[in-house]
């Protein structure tokens, strides 16, 4: 089967999928400039969808990729410049929760929408693990206490810079400092071998966080919890992982306790214009 099914009588052999594709696999063909893809370049389609995507007449279909639908375009008219960008102005870490259970249907349509971060090649091999269980979560926790303890002598240098000495005791006095009583943990991970893996799931945990407000939810990236899963494999045990497997990301999420109402004052963007 061709890897893209081309309606002669609407396709108008325009190039945008030329043009549009990021690996450069389709020709046009004869006088009707009709898209094309040979069997040896078919092997380099990433699965990207962009072929079919782009089509202003939607003249192509990709047969590797059939659950496509077409856009809302009135949802996207509500979006604009000004209301985007104070969206994102108003994003806050939230490290105080309400002690409220995210509804299972909620967290899944989350997930559901950050699937659609951008990856590597199209690669797609970013994994996620959802912490809801109160124990797990406390077991986390102190799991990344000992952890520091072991650290404490081992690499007093890291210890120092940061503060575990204080953290252990803060966590020791009831103080959770490591993952403030969140009910929800995001960890993101993927398989050890893959190279681009930490660039990956970076940009869909930040799409994570930035997605969570609209949904009436809010986060705060768990950096202690990521590091320890980094390097604890007994940690790393308590979700399920082994050593082929690395954990790239850990965000605490919940139904934030407190409101904000003022845009805190941010440095000058840094740009060199060329």
């Amino acid at each position: 089967m061709s890897l893209l099914i081309i309606d002669s009588t609407a396709c108008k052999g325009c190039g945008i999928c030329v043009q549009a594709c990021p690996v450069s696999i389709i020709t046009i063909m004869g006088d009707a400039k009709i898209p094309f893809v040979s069997d040896e370049k078919e092997k380099r389609c990433v699965l990207c969808g962009h072929c079919e995507s782009i089509c202003p007449e939607s003249a192509l279909k990709h047969t590797l990729l059939t659950g496509m639908q077409p856009l809302k375009e009135n949802k996207l008219k509500e979006i604009n410049p000004e209301n985007i960008g104070e969206y994102f102005r108003s994003r806050r870490s939230i490290r105080t929760f309400l002690p409220k259970k995210i509804e299972n249907s909620v967290l899944e349509e989350v997930m559901d929408v950050v699937r659609y971060a951008p990856t590597g090649v199209n690669r797609q091999m970013n994994r996620w693990v959802v912490v809801s269980n109160a124990q797990t979560i406390r077991q986390l926790g102190e799991g990344v206490i000992a952890w520091m303890k072991a650290m404490i002598p081992v690499n007093p240098e890291l210890a120092k810079r940061l503060n575990f000495v204080g953290l252990v005791t803060a966590f020791e006095r009831g103080n959770d400092v490591i993952c403030r009583h969140a009910p929800h943990l995001v960890i993101g991970y993927t398989e050890a071998s893959y190279s681009a893996g930490s660039k990956d799931n970076a940009i869909a945990a930040s799409h994570l966080e930035l997605l969570l407000p609209a949904f009436g939810l809010g986060g705060c990236w768990a950096g202690y919890l990521m590091i320890a899963l980094q390097f604890s494999p007994d940690l790393k045990k308590v979700i399920g992982l082994d050593d082929s497997y690395t954990v790239h990301s850990a965000l605490m999420v919940g139904y934030p306790k407190y409101r904000y109402f003022k845009t805190p004052q941010r440095k000058e963007a840094q740009v060199k214009w060329i």
